[in-house]
């Protein structure tokens, strides 16, 4: 898959701060008032802290989707952040609009620059071992 300067396990780790990041912006950020937005960026950290945890890497809850998809659900959210201040019609609020497509943006970023290493999403050396004797 593809080799970014980001280790798998980084992303990994990561996520679930970003995700809890996203969600508390309105509130950090002082755009709660603004609801759409509000309900956007609670949306996309709850879609974030769901991927992450079914995600077949080594910190997840249930292996149940693969990496490919988990990059793809990355890149949607990244989208669905750039997108809704203009879909939505927040776009007139700078605070909200601003968070929103710098996340995005960041999102999309981080996405891209992740070494999606399948090998690394292992649990240990021994998991890694037997995984490229496996494939091999």
């Amino acid at each position: 898959m593809q080799r970014g300067p980001i280790p798998l396990n980084v992303h990994a780790a990561l996520e679930p701060l970003i995700a809890a990041v996203i969600i508390a912006a309105p509130w950090l950020f002082g755009f709660s008032d603004t609801d759409d937005a509000k309900v956007v960026c609670i949306a996309v950290g709850l879609a974030m802290l769901i991927a992450g945890s079914i995600t077949d890497w080594r910190l997840s809850i249930a292996r149940l989707i693969p990496l490919r998809v988990h990059m793809l659900t990355d890149l949607l959210l990244g989208a669905v952040l750039i997108l809704s201040p203009f879909v939505l019609g927040f776009s007139d609020r700078g605070g909200a609009t601003r968070f929103t497509v710098i996340a995005g943006a960041l999102e999309i970023v981080t996405a891209l620059s992740t070494r999606w290493d399948p090998l690394e999403a292992a649990g240990s050396a021994v998991d890694r071992q037997t995984r490229s004797t496996v494939t091999h």
